[in-house]
């Protein structure tokens, strides 16, 4: 899709491309009726229906009025492209900037901005679900800073009846556990999202992350891994900035933050140099994961509304499902009840190879071959499972090969030879 010198309604006139999404294209324009430079949004998908559910979309986030969170100002369609006109911010987002170039009262500044635009997004009965840096846009000072992109947004009274289950929305490194098991998000975990980005903006790194970039991996880390404490990864942070930011990232969201304010209240307490806020213990030391970090480049409703997003994300919703699926398999593996893992990974990787994620299924029938091990190691060992988890790894190897990836197809072989290992007597 090529706009760059077209005019959205006889009034947009289209510029440079300034970025690309799962879900829109966004440029720079110039409304020719008010002269002045705006950002629109383009939906990729142009369907009928997407088309009049854009305009869901666009009510709820207009209905958005505050310093803190990038203004919507029109929405409409032109020619099949339905779109999205928005205040233009000039300045960088966070996922801009260099490590170590923000400093700590600007960073806690920041922090402040973004919970002043949650506490307002929430008393207007929005949950935005995608906290991350790159929807957190600096000014051109960089002195201030205003949430955008509102478009995974819903009213906090339908994300339980309108959440599709195995839906899951936003970027897997920022999203809360309860995110990847189905049960209902609130403001809560928009604050679960604003603590992982404070830990890494403070620490150079992400709590929960895998070097091999498993993307259920870091998914099973959110729900079960207790994150080493930051200032075992800095030093100079403050205590009482870490008791803050492990009360924001705790796994039970009844031990979070309960609101916005609440979070701001601690955070600008700590930015004036007031009385250091008791938010929470260090979590215990027993339950930690080893440290395998690597530093991080950066510092860092309406029925309507619901029917825009479900069909936008029409094209991973099969994924997502997919995925918590394997999430699911590999808890149920922890538990050692080896029916729920079994029907959970062969679920998932049926999903993947529908939908053709040659790699991720690859990568889960490592899990499903290595739950298999675990089982026959319990004194459960069984012919057609061995045989099964072989052949799947065999695929697994070829898929690996094809993508050079060297790591993985070395992990298949190995787990093959062990699967091997254990069926000694048993003819495949």
């Amino acid at each position: 899709m090529e706009l760059q010198g077209r005019t959205l309604a006889g009034r947009y006139e289209i510029g440079e491309l300034l970025g690309r999404g799962g879900t829109a294209d966004t440029y720079r324009a110039l409304d020719k009726k008010l002269g002045r430079e705006v950002a629109v949004k383009v939906l990729i998908e142009r369907s009928s229906d997407t088309i009049e559910r854009l305009l869901g979309e666009a009510r709820a986030m207009a209905r958005l009025n505050h310093p803190r969170i990038v203004a919507v100002f029109d929405a409409g369609e032109d020619e099949g492209y339905p779109y999205i006109i928005m205040e233009l911010m000039r300045g960088r987002n966070l996922a801009d900037l260099r490590s170590g170039e923000l400093k700590y009262k600007q960073a806690l500044g920041f922090i402040c901005d973004i919970l002043e635009g949650l506490d307002y997004a929430q008393s207007q009965g929005i949950v935005h679900r995608d906290i991350k840096p790159s929807n957190v846009m600096l000014d051109e000072n960089s002195e201030r800073v205003k949430l955008t992109d509102f478009g995974l947004a819903r009213r906090a009274s339908d994300v339980t009846q309108t959440t599709r289950t195995g839906q899951i929305i936003g970027t897997i490194s920022y999203l809360a556990p309860e995110r990847f098991l189905s049960k209902p998000a609130d403001v809560r975990s928009d604050l679960y999202s604003v603590g992982i980005l404070m830990y890494e903006i403070f620490t150079g790194t992400l709590p929960f992350r895998n070097d091999r970039e498993d993307i259920v991996a870091t998914m099973y880390s959110h729900v079960h891994d207790t994150p080493t404490p930051p200032r075992e990864i800095n030093r100079n942070i403050p205590e009482a900035l870490e008791r803050v930011i492990l009360r924001s990232i705790e796994k039970d969201p009844g031990k979070r933050y309960q609101t916005a304010r609440e979070f701001y209240v601690d955070v600008d307490m700590l930015r004036t140099g007031q009385v250091a806020p008791q938010a929470a213990p260090v979590p215990s030391q027993a339950a930690r994961p080893p440290r395998t970090f690597a530093t991080s480049p950066t510092i860092a409703s309406d029925p309507d509304l619901r029917q825009a997003i479900d069909q936008a994300l029409a094209p991973t919703r099969n994924r997502s499902d997919a995925l918590e699926n394997v999430l699911k398999g590999m808890i149920a593996t922890r538990r050692r009840d080896y029916d729920q893992a079994t029907e959970a990974f062969e679920l998932a990787m049926h999903e993947l190879q529908a939908i053709g994620n040659h790699v991720e299924y690859a990568k889960t029938a490592i899990k499903y071959a290595t739950m298999i091990l675990q089982k026959s190691s319990d004194g459960m060992r069984e012919r057609n499972e061995l045989r099964n988890a072989v052949n799947r790894l065999m695929d697994a190897r070829k898929i690996f090969r094809d993508y050079e990836l060297t790591d993985q197809m070395a992990q298949a072989e190995y787990t093959i030879n062990a699967l091997e290992r254990t069926a000694i007597g048993i003819i495949f």
